[in-house]
C-alpha cells in the first residue's frame, strides 16, 4: 500500500477556508491525548471505510479552530490507516503559539495527529509508529524535508514554536519509542534499497512513452539494486539509480505493498491502436463495451501526449478514450 490510505479534506474547517499557501519546511508529529483511536472522531464525512461520527464533534466544521494535514488511527473495522485531511501546501492550525512564533505559519510545517488509545496497547502503538515512519519518509521525499526537521509537539514548544504540550513523547515513552529513534527510522527508510524482479526499463521522466520514444530510458538486469523513493499510487514508483532519478513499474520491483495499475471496465466501445513490436498497428481496433482494461500509464508529453497505454487481455494498445 502507499503511504496514504485515504483522503477526506476538512473543507468546512476554517483553516481550509483560509487556504493560506505555504512551502513545507518540516514536520510536526502530534498525538491526540484522548482515549479514542478511531479516525472518525476527528474526520468526516464517512467514506464507507472510517465510519460515521454519531456525536457530530468532528473537525470538519466551522468554529473548530484546530486542524492538521493528516490523521493516523483506526478505521471502523480496526485497521490502522493514514488519512490526508488538508492539502500539504496550505497552513494548518495544529501547534498553537510559542515564544518565537508558530510552526503553523512561519516557518510552516506539515503536521499530523496519531489517534491515541488508553496508552496500554503496545501492538497498536507500534503499528501507529511504523505507519508514521513510512508517512514521514514519504513527506520528506516529496518535499525535500530533512529528518532533522521532524519534531514532536513537545519539541516544537521547547524550540519556541508551539504551545505547551508533551505529545507524543508521553505516549511513546511507555513503549520505548523516542523522537530521536523516530528520526533515525525515517532516515533509514529514506535509504531503502529494493531489487528489480526482472530485467526492466527505467524511464527518465514521470510520463512514459514506450512507442514514441519521446522519453529516454535505460534497461537494467534482474537483481539490480535501486533506491526506492515514492509510489505514485497508480502502479509506478520514483526511484534513484546510479545517482539519477527514474520511474519504473511497481510490478518490476521486489517490494511488497506497492500500488498496482488501475483497471477500468469499459462503459462504451473505444477506439485503440494495437501495439506490436514497439509500433502502432493500423487500422484502428475497437475494444468492446464491458471489456476490462489495465491503464499502464498516461502519456503526458512527447509525440503521443494525451494517449493512454493500456492492456486488454494479452495485448497492448494506445488510446485517447480512457
Amino acid at each position: 500500500m502507499s503511504a496514504i490510505d485515504g483522503k477526506i479534506l476538512l473543507t468546512r474547517n476554517d483553516s481550509y477556508k483560509a487556504y493560506q499557501k505555504m512551502t513545507p519546511k518540516g514536520i510536526v508529529v502530534h498525538s491526540t491525548a484522548a482515549n479514542n483511536p478511531y479516525i472518525r472522531r476527528y474526520v468526516q464525512p464517512d467514506d464507507g471505510i472510517i465510519g460515521k461520527n454519531q456525536y457530530g464533534n468532528d473537525w470538519n466544521q466551522s468554529g473548530v479552530y484546530v486542524s492538521v494535514h493528516a490523521f493516523i488511527g483506526k478505521d471502523k473495522n480496526g485497521a490502522v490507516k493514514v488519512y490526508q485531511t488538508l492539502p500539504f501546501d496550505i497552513c494548518c492550525w495544529g501547534i498553537g503559539e510559542g515564544r518565537k512564533g508558530s510552526y503553523n505559519f512561519n516557518p510552516a510545517y506539515i503536521q499530523f495527529e496519531m489517534c491515541e488509545d488508553d496508552q496500554t496497547d503496545k501492538k497498536y502503538c507500534k503499528t501507529v509508529y511504523d505507519k508514521s515512519v513510512k508517512f514521514a519518509a514519504y513527506l520528506c521525499k516529496k518535499y525535500g524535508i530533512k529528518p532533522s526537521k521532524i519534531v514532536s509537539h513537545k519539541e516544537a514548544h521547547e524550540q519556541g514554536y508551539g504551545s505547551a504540550h508533551s505529545d507524543p513523547d508521553n505516549w511513546w515513552s511507555k513503549f520505548g519509542y523516542t523522537m530521536d529513534g523516530f528520526r533515525k527510522a525515517v532516515k533509514k527508510k529514506l535509504k531503502e534499497k529494493v531489487k528489480a524482479k526482472r530485467a526492466c526499463n527505467l524511464y527518465s521522466k514521470d510520463y512514459k512513452d514506450p512507442v514514441g520514444n519521446s522519453v529516454s530510458y535505460i534497461n537494467v538486469k534482474k537483481g539490480t539494486k535501486v533506491n526506492w523513493e515514492l509510489d505514485d499510487g497508480y502502479g509506478w514508483s520514483k526511484i534513484k539509480y546510479d545517482g539519477k532519478t527514474y520511474y519504473v513499474m511497481n510490478g518490476n520491483l521486489n517490494k511488497t505493498g506497492l500500488s498496482k495499475c488501475k483497471k477500468e471496465k469499459l462503459s462504451e466501445n473505444i477506439k485503440a491502436f494495437l501495439v506490436k513490436k514497439g509500433k502502432l498497428q493500423k487500422p484502428v481496433k475497437t475494444l468492446k463495451k464491458g471489456k476490462t482494461v489495465k491503464i499502464i500509464c498516461n502519456i503526458l508529453g512527447g509525440k503521443f501526449q494525451g494517449y493512454s497505454y493500456i492492456k486488454c487481455g494479452t495485448k497492448y494498445y494506445y488510446t485517447t478514450e480512457v
